[in-house]
């Protein structure tokens, strides 16, 4: 009777530390400025002009740790106006910059969350691609994204602490990547993170054709807490016991 009570209660736990593991989403838009700079690809392309969204809250990234690529075609997508005098939700100069990624907390996460981006492309109108990746750089360089509680906008939707930096521990292409690791304060599913260029370390500011495709590749996981982890070792030890006992 009581190895058939352990068992049911390893089983309970274990269900719901599966339930809390399972793949959870953000999703992920990109974050122009209308500069005007004319600066080669993925050259410093300044500060100054409007910021616009492209396809905002559009493309679902799950949080499963596998790579996903996201695509934005700028001169279909959809474009909202989201900071500086000139936003008004249209694209209205040939150059800009990528100014950030918006990662919005779509499913309401709480847990501390792992990012990694890679393969940077940029295609313009003639089908030529350009490629960003960190391969050049060392581990724990600050390169192209600040960490993701940079920016003003967005620091209060954060935990303090959140970090970023090239890594080895992950790839999709090559051996290096670009990681982030942050915690949103709460489960408002409003809350977002504005993982900016400005003032990065190296290459800040990337410079981007507005009327060309940009994609990049992600893979993310929910890292658990200690308390998870504690949990699920008390359900693998009471079902031990249940074997042992049967």
């Amino acid at each position: 009777m009581k190895a058939t009570k352990h068992l049911l209660l390893a089983t309970a736990i274990a269900v719901a530390i599966a339930d809390a593991a399972a793949a959870q989403s953000v999703t992920v838009s990109l974050a122009v400025r209308e500069t005007a700079s004319g600066a080669a690809i993925f050259d410093n392309g300044g500060t100054s002009g409007g910021i616009e969204w492209i396809d905002k809250d559009a493309n679902v990234v799950p949080l499963d740790g596998a790579w996903h690529q996201v695509s934005f075609n700028l001169p279909t997508a959809a474009v909202d106006a989201f900071a500086g005098g000139t936003a008004n939700g249209d694209l209205e100069v040939a150059d800009g910059t990528i100014e950030h990624i918006r990662i919005l907390n779509s499913d309401g996460i709480t847990l501390p969350i792992r990012l990694y981006i890679d393969d940077l492309v940029h295609t313009d109108v003639t089908g030529a691609p350009t490629t960003f990746d960190w391969e050049s750089y060392a581990v724990g360089d600050e390169v192209m994204f600040q960490e993701p509680g940079f920016s003003g906008s967005t620091a209060g939707n954060l935990v303090a602490g959140a970090t970023s930096g090239v890594t080895d521990a992950m790839a999709h292409g090559g051996s290096l990547s670009y990681q982030a690791d942050f915690q949103f304060i709460d489960n408002d599913p409003a809350r977002w993170v504005r993982w900016t260029t400005f003032s990065a370390s190296n290459a800040p500011n990337p410079a981007v054709k507005l009327d060309s495709t940009i994609s990049f590749w992600v893979k993310g996981g929910v890292i658990p807490e200690p308390t998870s982890v504690a949990l699920a070792g008390l359900a693998a030890l009471g079902l031990a016991v249940c074997r042992r006992r049967k």
